[in-house]
Order: structure tokens, then C-alpha cells, then sequence
């Protein structure tokens, strides 16, 4: 799911989602906001949704975090058949991790 930021409000990002690989927990056209501070002081955690980098081309990704191991992070879509994921690009870093969506 590639997004389109619509407004930046530090630590704060409002992003509207583009794209059905999290439905149906986000909806393509859905507004989300994602905070950038969200693991400063925590680790991301196992069905956490993040923004993420792609590790392929620097576009920003909505997943599910599925599994962690160190600082490597498995993340899916929720549609796996809509979903270019961690199945295609591998296990991305954690300092790919741009924050958590917290609605």
C-alpha cells in the first residue's frame, strides 16, 4: 500500500492511504495518522501496524508487523493477495521503520 502524505505535523503524519493490501483494517481513500515517535523509547511489537520505507524504492508502506527477530521485522498486508510485503523484499531493518499508525 503506497501512500500519500497529505500534511506533516511533527512528531505527526497524516497520510491518506492509496491501495486495498490492509484491507479490511485500512480502506483505500482512508485518512491515518502515523506517529514518528512512537518506538523512541519502545520496540515495535508483533501486530503493530507501521510506516515503513520500501527497502526497494524509498515509497512509504503501510504493514503489519508479523514477526521479529533482533532488528530485522517481517511485515504483511492484511489482504496478502494485494500485498507487496516482506514475502517479496525481505525482512526490513528497524531503522526503516518511519512510525506507528495510530489512527
Amino acid at each position: 500500500m503506497v501512500l500519500k502524505r497529505l500534511a506533516r505535523l511533527l512528531p505527526l503524519y497524516k497520510y491518506q492511504i492509496s491501495g486495498n493490501s490492509m484491507t479490511p483494517a485500512l480502506k483505500n481513500g482512508q485518512t491515518i495518522i502515523v506517529n514518528r515517535l512512537s518506538y523512541l523509547f519502545n520496540d515495535p511489537k508483533k501486530e503493530d501496524i507501521i510506516a515503513l520505507k520500501d527497502p526497494r524504492d524509498g515509497k512509504i508502506l503501510i504493514k503489519r508487523i508479523t514477526k521479529i527477530a533482533g532488528r530485522e521485522i517481517f511485515v504483511q498486508g492484511d489482504n496478502k493477495k494485494a500485498s507487496t510485503d516482506s514475502r517479496v523484499f525481505g525482512m526490513i531493518d528497524h531503522n526503516d521503520i518511519i512510525g506507528k499508525v495510530i489512527f
